[in-house]
């Protein structure tokens, strides 16, 4: 692995235990009583990861954010960093990934937390269990930074990982989990104050909000894997019509994004270069095609000017 990727995480690790340290020198005491709510959403947290689902190979959908950021307002203080930190290790334990990536996942979800409470502390905010109105400045901004910071942490690992940038890697996520992000800050609120006001049956009821956003996330994640198996399947039926070329337009694909990378085009551009490219040789399903692909031997120039045609017919 890139020696610049090692480095990122262990200064991520650092900066983890460095800011859970400062939390805890600032307030060393614990409340027990208020202690335990940040902890059994600490625990709704790991059973959000447990049912995370597995969108693709290498990827996974988790709204675990959503309990470990109910447990913060809960309990602001440096017992939610350690707490995280324990359910992150549980949950990464459970799935096959390089220790490096494990590392990484605990180092960042506790880094984020310990961010937020400082921000909610700092801002005036209190235990929801002690004052149940919406404090408003206190409580957006410790999501928004927890969210912030969260996937601007994994977009440079990506960046770093993949030699892109890490602000368009950012950028792109954030738009595309904008409303999932908007609609963190009430569910949060909302959470908690159930909690506060009904106790276990409070929590039974943010669980089952929860599960609901996560099949949510899950749905709209699993309908881009469609849209890309059904992109990788019209390349296949190519492939079967012109053997001659198979592999062509995964290689057309990769050399693309790869120029379009360098001249530092946006992300979502490249995306749509790298799309562009896959299926620029689909028009070859025609059936006028057909006869031509299979000739052995050279082509006329009436049967290369046919042939010639086939970008237009993959526009189409």
């Amino acid at each position: 692995m890139d020696t610049r990727v090692r480095s990122y995480v262990v200064f991520v690790v650092l900066a983890a235990i460095a800011v859970g340290s400062s939390l805890a020198y600032s307030d060393p005491n614990v409340d027990l009583n208020l202690f335990l709510a940040s902890a059994v959403f600490a625990v709704l947290g790991l059973a959000a990861q447990a049912v995370a689902h597995s969108a693709k190979k290498g990827t996974t959908g988790s709204i675990a954010f959503l309990p470990f950021l109910t447990g913060l307002v809960l309990y602001p203080s440096w017992t939610n960093v350690p707490l995280v930190a324990l359910a992150m290790v549980i949950g990464e334990l459970r799935n096959k990934k390089p220790t490096i990536k494990r590392v990484f996942n605990v180092a960042q979800y506790s880094l984020s937390v310990g961010s937020a409470v400082w921000v909610y502390r700092l801002l005036g905010g209190v235990s929801i269990q002690l004052n149940e109105s919406f404090q408003f400045f206190p409580h957006v901004s410790a999501v928004a930074v927890f969210l912030l910071l969260n996937t601007f942490l994994v977009a440079t690992a990506i960046g770093l990982s993949t030699k892109t940038s890490a602000i368009d890697v950012w950028l792109e996520h954030g738009r595309s989990a904008f409303l999932y992000d908007i609609a963190a800050i009430p569910i949060v609120y909302w959470c908690a104050l159930f909690y506060t006001r009904m106790g276990w049956v409070g929590v039974a009821s943010g669980f089952v909000g929860l599960a609901g956003l996560q099949q949510l996330y899950m749905k709209n994640r699993l309908l881009g894997i469609a849209y890309e198996e059904t992109l990788e399947l019209l390349v296949g039926a190519v492939e079967l019509r012109d053997k001659y070329t198979s592999g062509h337009s995964q290689r057309v694909r990769k050399y693309s994004q790869i120029i379009a990378s360098a001249l530092h085009l946006p992300e979502k551009e490249i995306k749509r270069i790298g799309v562009a490219a896959l299926l620029h040789d689909v028009g070859k399903i025609d059936s006028m095609f057909e006869p031509i692909l299979q000739k052995p031997g050279r082509l006329t120039d009436e049967e290369r000017s046919i042939m010639e045609l086939h970008p237009i017919k993959s526009a189409e």
